[in-house]
């Protein structure tokens, strides 16, 4: 049997539902617009172009997904509780919870910054220790 691949692209745009410019538009309404604004943006260029599929992934900094999120979510739990062989709740579950705590994680390092010690590669450091036994 042949496997037919497509190449699926998708672009991320997380939305805070409380912000001025959203706040007084239907959650719903939000969603709608922000997955309209992305097809308008990309949609085109990647079935013509790449010859593939085109997914809008709008979330809300609350946690919610948008309408094509939500069944991209659940089409990529599908897919992962067969070839795992586990329980399509639970797999859902999981990958919901996985996606709300890299949002958190994401949302905390805007607000407070980016807190781990600059990694200093070896490569970088003067190890010039002739000079400095000698001086």
């Amino acid at each position: 049997k042949a496997v037919v691949s497509t190449q699926s692209t998708g672009d991320v745009r997380v939305l805070h539902p409380n912000s001025p410019s959203n706040a007084k538009k239907p959650l719903a309404g939000m969603y709608k617009n922000h997955e309209n604004e992305k097809k308008s943006k990309y949609l085109q260029r990647v079935v013509q172009v790449e010859k593939g599929n085109f997914c809008p992934f709008v979330m809300s900094t609350t946690g919610g997904l948008a309408p094509e999120a939500s069944c991209f979510v659940q089409r990529l739990s599908s897919k992962l509780s067969q070839k795992l062989s586990q329980s399509y709740p639970n797999v859902l579950g999981f990958v919901r919870r996985k996606l709300r705590f890299e949002l958190l994680k994401t949302t905390l390092m805007a607000v407070r910054g980016y807190r781990k010690s600059k990694t200093v590669f070896i490569s970088e450091l003067d190890l010039n220790l002739i000079n400095f036994f000698v001086n």
